[in-house]
């Protein structure tokens, strides 16, 4: 590594933690941190004694406990993993419960705040449906990067394409932009324009008495073969640690293709490193922060910064997040709108707000809610109203295996509340017509059983004061076969 290289990554602009909890041993040292792993909505997994600290040796109290709890709450609620203390036979303990988020956090360990072990949490329909689906929409559901330490173990158990297919996405977009676009350009000129290049003013224009002349930096026209270097940069890293699993990955195959496809664009480039005082710069410039631009050096800030991509050649990856509801609604979007298509109907999204129903509330202090919002609205050439709310839940299954009678209390009550709510939806729309669909995810093999046997989904009509008002449960799979060809035929009874 250079030491322009070493001198860019020091001076990050990311924010770190105190000198001592980042600490990344390495042998012997690094092997004692445990990973642990959990399947998100799954079974909850006990905290092994090692992170209680001196607590191995005295015992397990409970103020060892709320230490490791406290030292570790903003970290777990990032993930959306709850931790319960409980009583055992010998002495208290700490299991740590996971909800609807993926991703991969460190663990401090009570007392000390030191790294002391890493936590992931695996989708519960597992890498291989997941890589598929994510490509399927197009990474538009992508993970945060956490502005936390590397996570010790995680890069060998989260597949690098998690990452870094999103991080291609946007330097493709980034690419588009500037070739479309501008050019970083730097002139002396009696009128200001775009940044003032102050250092420059005062070293070579200032001090020869040309107070009138300013060295400005604009965008002109043009490719930035210096933003060109950068992208070119983060394409070479993507690559890399997306070779070493392609041949048995087909994501990891795929979006290799994709990184070698941009770096042909980009071949009459030099490589450069974006250390973090160019990258600011660029964004500093007026009228250069586009979407694209913001996203597309965030993701170069990502790779130049001290962290790890993921991938078999490193032990240590970043932390990140990811709601699995936000993609499951991604992909039913996607889904529905394949379906749509093909009858021409419309579709509206409640992620753009296109769906958002206003509460005209009469007492603005006691209001609760101020808009009802389904996740996605259809409306058919017939006049249909077809709303559909994705619930990243297993209702579904559990519904048709066991039915209703054989439910849990708890279970009936949050399937009671899905009913309601959708159902509210319906009741604000003045359509003749209203079907409104629950949609709940499946595994790929369940889905196919299902789909053989007629049963994807369920319908039932309400009485409805003469509005001829249905509601349905659906199932759609959260994984994505090769050949893969929309909902099936029996989503026709939805309309």
């Amino acid at each position: 590594m250079s030491a322009a290289t070493r001198k860019g990554r020091a001076g990050s602009g990311r924010a770190r933690p105190v000198k001592g909890t980042n600490h990344q041993p390495s042998g012997a040292a690094h092997r004692l941190r445990p990973l642990l792993q959990l399947d998100d909505q799954g079974a909850p997994r006990r905290v092994p004694p090692e992170l209680f600290g001196e607590a191995r040796r005295e015992g397990v109290t409970g103020t060892h406990l709320y230490d490791f709890v406290g030292a570790n709450r903003r970290n777990l609620e990032l993930l959306d993993v709850k931790p319960e203390v409980t009583p055992g036979p010998a002495n208290l303990s700490v299991h740590l419960r996971p909800g609807g988020s993926v991703g991969a956090v460190p663990l401090y360990a009570a007392g000390t705040r030191r790294i002391a072990a890493g936590l992931v949490v695996k989708p519960r329909f597992g890498w291989s449906g997941i890589g598929p689906l994510l490509h399927r929409i197009g990474w538009s559901a992508t993970p945060s990067i956490l502005s936390l330490p590397l996570v010790p173990g995680s890069a060998r158990e989260v597949p690098p394409w998690v990452l870094g297919g999103p991080i291609i996405a946007r330097l493709r977009r980034l690419l588009q932009e500037i070739t479309r676009g501008f050019r970083m350009h730097e002139e002396v000129r009696q009128q200001p324009r775009g940044q003032i290049i102050w250092h420059k003013y005062v070293t070579s224009q200032a001090a020869r008495g040309h107070f009138e002349l300013l060295p400005c930096r604009f965008p002109e026209l043009g490719p930035d073969l210096v933003l060109r270097g950068y992208i070119r940069w983060g394409l070479e890293r993507v690559l890399a640690s997306l070779l070493p699993i392609a041949a048995g990955d087909p994501i990891a195959r795929h979006l290799a293709g994709e990184a070698e496809q941009l770096l042909f664009e980009v071949r009459k480039a030099e490589a450069r490193f974006p250390g973090p005082e160019q990258l600011a710069a660029l964004m500093r410039v007026a009228g250069l922060p586009s979407a694209f631009l913001s996203a597309g050096l965030q993701a170069l800030q990502w790779l130049s910064d001290e962290r790890g991509l993921a991938g078999p050649a490193e032990a240590d990856g970043l932390a990140w997040a990811l709601p699995m509801h936000e993609l499951f609604e991604r992909w039913v979007e996607t889904a529905v709108r394949d379906w749509a298509r093909g009858f021409g109907a419309i579709v509206r999204a409640g992620r753009t707000l296109e769906t958002s129903i206003p509460l005209p509330w009469t007492r603005r202090a006691a209001a609760g809610l101020t808009s009802l919002q389904p996740d996605l609205l259809v409306r058919t050439p017939e006049g249909l109203v077809i709303i559909f709310d994705a619930k990243y839940k297993s209702h579904f299954m559990e519904l048709d295996e066991q039915g209703w009678a054989e439910q849990g209390e708890k279970l009936r009550d949050e399937h009671r509340h899905d009913l309601h709510q959708v159902l509210a939806y319906a009741a604000v729309f003045a359509a003749e017509r209203v079907t409104a669909v629950l949609v709940y995810p499946v595994r790929l093999g369940a889905w196919e059983r299902l789909r053989d046997a007629g049963r994807t989904i369920n319908v039932a009509p309400v009485t409805a004061g003469g509005r001829q008002l249905s509601v349905a449960l659906a199932a759609l799979p959260v994984e994505v076969a090769p050949g893969w060809e929309g909902v099936p035929p029996e989503w026709g009874r939805l309309r």
